[in-house]
């Protein structure tokens, strides 16, 4: 398997909508996200990749928590934060995210351990389609505030369409 990704229309989704029940055409150009290759120190005894922030990420990181255990069918995230980046690794198993950011939404696929998803500020994201034994690691830009989240979709919208007005 490789990391790949795929643009989906986001008129062709509803939130809530879980990762399994997304089949758009593809359009855009990653909704604002990019995969970030990161170092990868291979050894025959075990490989090694690392993470610093400022260097391989744009932003100091502040947090760090895991996914893990989710039962098939699950899909976790639903939101978008007004501040916090992020960057999300498949440490183990496969997984997918949808980025939206109000104007496209794309979906990453990720099953390599070197190889995270930058998301940067106001970006929707649904995370689904967990395989067996995953795991998936995100580091954060800044510590956990409730007051960060937009949990409603048409919140979400109507803050980017307020930002682009400016």
């Amino acid at each position: 398997m490789t990391t790949r990704v795929t643009i989906l229309d986001r008129r062709a989704l509803g939130p809530g909508r879980r990762a399994v029940d997304w089949n758009p055409t593809p359009v855009g150009n990653g909704a604002g996200c990019r995969l970030v290759p990161l170092p990868k120190i291979a050894d025959p005894r075990g490989n090694l990749t690392f993470l610093e922030g400022r260097s391989q990420v744009p932003f100091d990181v502040a947090r760090v928590y895991w996914l893990y255990d989710v039962p098939g069918g699950e899909s976790r995230g639903g939101h978008a934060h007004r501040e916090l980046e992020q960057v999300i690794i498949a440490v183990a198993g496969s997984f997918d995210v949808v980025v939206d950011d109000g104007a496209e939404t794309a979906r990453f696929h990720l099953n390599r351990s070197y190889t995270g998803l930058y998301l940067p500020r106001l970006t929707w994201r649904e995370l689904g389609n967990f395989s067996s034994g995953s795991v998936c690691l995100v580091m954060a830009s800044l510590p956990y505030s409730e007051d960060d989240y937009y949990r409603d979709y048409d919140g979400f919208l109507a803050a980017r369409a307020a930002e682009a007005a400016g």
